[in-house]
């Protein structure tokens, strides 16, 4: 696959836009078809020797994939009878969480799952261990924002709870809660347990819990910045998990910290820290009907019904943000792409400037990284690629054809000449 590396390597190279590091792996019918890794995990300013490449173990905090993994711990609970995606989530939680423009309306998981809950992220979505979730919901509390972690009401527009698409971080939060109360478990630990070790991959949402071999091969993430402001001219400014191999302290307060109280800890929209070899293990999930390289993670039917539209965007309804064009239709936790092209809701969802398929999965964007997992059930095949930082402010680096950015459509492309699905 010598072409394919050197349309990476381009890529990789752009001139005022280039990338630290890139991982990419196409997985077609039971095989790896093609891995490509390219660039630093970990970009020595001063002694350029000592840097270190991007390899098949290297792993990235990959962002909002992460979402994938805690709806698959949810959906083990629904499973199991001690979750029902249609009650009232106040009843698990062991307070009450409502909307205050809605006091009478239910918040559920389906809803979180599909990012209809009238719940808003606000400045800040995740907690330190010494806070509670329920006390952020209060007013008077540091992180209550005057209320902008709900929805209000607003004239032609129907933001209940239930009603409008708004994607929010700050659900999964109060999903990891869920997770707590209903197991006894941290989080963190649930996860590794019971949806990770079926994978048999070494991945944690927390980092203190990877193994020796992880924590060395854990990537930098990385912008170029000066003075905390884009700049492409500028030295490849560390932005997480700088950690040169050592394992790290554990948070402030963790010590103290009582389980069930407040999930956002280990982010589970976001904290998950795997490499992209094994993204393709949760790919699995849904291509082999809940079966994992371990164990199985999910029944078959459990997989169906995470794969069926839950929400899907209709202009005339007015019934959501479509986040620019990009989120047209969702599952359970999982996007379907639509092929849909710009309209005056934005920029479309394509893969590529042609028609494109309409896969199934997730994208991540935080610190400098970009990722994407996509795949299709039908077909057994997907992919995944890992951008570990970008040289150019994403925002001025728009796609030329859809919503995605511009070097994620030069992947898409590539990856998709090269494997049509």
């Amino acid at each position: 696959m010598y072409a394919l590396d050197q349309q990476f390597m381009t890529i990789m190279q752009t001139p005022g836009a280039d990338l630290s590091g890139l991982a990419v792996v196409v997985y077609v019918g039971g095989d790896i078809r093609y891995e490509g890794y390219f660039g630093q995990r970990f970009i020595d300013s001063y002694d350029p020797a000592g840097s270190l490449p991007v390899t098949a173990a290297t792993k990235f905090r990959v962002a909002s994939i992460s979402k994938i993994v805690t709806a698959l711990a949810i959906m083990q609970l629904v499973e199991r009878g001690l979750l029902d995606l249609d009650a009232d989530v106040s009843d698990v939680l062991g307070w009450s969480l409502r909307n205050p423009h809605w006091p009478k309306t239910a918040i559920t998981t389906r809803m979180l799952l599909t990012h209809t809950s009238s719940l808003r992220d606000g400045e800040v979505y995740t907690f330190p261990p010494t806070t509670t979730l329920a006390s952020v919901f209060q007013p008077g509390s540091p992180f209550y924002e005057d209320g902008a972690h709900f929805a209000g009401p607003t004239p032609h527009v129907d933001y209940a709870p239930g009603r409008f698409f708004s994607y929010c971080n700050l659900g999964f939060g109060v999903m990891g809660t869920l997770i707590e109360r209903l197991t006894g478990e941290r989080f963190d630990l649930y996860v590794d347990r019971h949806v990770l070790a079926p994978l048999g991959v070494d991945a944690s949402f927390n980092v203190r819990n990877l193994t020796d071999d992880g924590l060395r091969n854990l990537a930098v993430l990385y912008r170029r910045q000066r003075d905390g402001g884009w700049d492409a001219m500028a030295p490849w400014a560390a932005q997480v998990d700088d950690l040169r191999g050592e394992r790290p302290p554990a948070l402030p307060g963790l010590d103290a910290y009582v389980v069930g109280s407040n999930g956002t800890v280990f982010s589970p929209q976001g904290g998950l820290r795997i490499s992209a070899l094994d993204l393709v293990e949760v790919m699995k999930v849904f291509l082999h009907s809940g079966q994992g390289r371990s164990g199985r993670v999910l029944e078959p039917t459990t997989v169906q019904q995470i794969l069926t539209v839950q929400w899907r965007f209709d202009p005339a309804l007015g019934n959501g943000d479509p986040y620019g064009g990009l989120m047209r239709a969702w599952g359970l936790g999982v996007q379907q792409l639509q092929n849909a092209p710009a309209d005056s809701y934005g920029a479309g969802d394509c893969l590529l400037a042609q028609t494109s398929p309409k896969l199934w999965g997730h994208m991540g964007d935080a610190y400098g990284l970009l990722s994407a997992m996509f795949f299709d059930p039908t077909q057994d095949a997907g992919f995944v690629y890992i951008i570990g930082g970008v040289g150019r402010n994403p925002d001025d680096y728009r796609g030329e054809y859809s919503a995605f950015y511009r070097w994620e459509e030069q992947i898409q492309t590539a990856i998709l000449t090269a494997f049509p699905m």
